[in-house]
């Protein structure tokens, strides 16, 4: 049976997020009702609404640095789980 690959799939997630994250925070900061709007076509029952935003380059690079090691941990377990349950 074929196995995740753990350390690939979290490696995926970190730098899907590194990509995405910067990209967010530049269009929220451009054209923040698009952003809602979008959003709130994707998760229902969500209403969305951008007020404050910090865009700070301190903000985004910490940010994302922290996002990013979330999203390797949660790859990691996903893969972890995965491999598990195919044995």
């Amino acid at each position: 049976m074929k196995m995740f690959d753990v350390f690939a799939l979290a490696n995926t997630f970190a730098i899907i997020d590194i990509i995405l994250h910067p990209i967010f925070h530049i269009w929220v900061s451009f054209s923040p009702r698009t952003y809602e709007s979008l959003m709130n076509l994707f998760v229902a029952g969500l209403h969305l609404q951008v007020t404050d935003f910090d865009v700070s380059f301190g903000h985004i690079f910490f940010g994302t640095i922290l996002e990013a090691a979330i999203f390797w941990i949660f790859g990691i377990v996903i893969a972890l789980i995965y491999n598990k349950l195919s044995k």
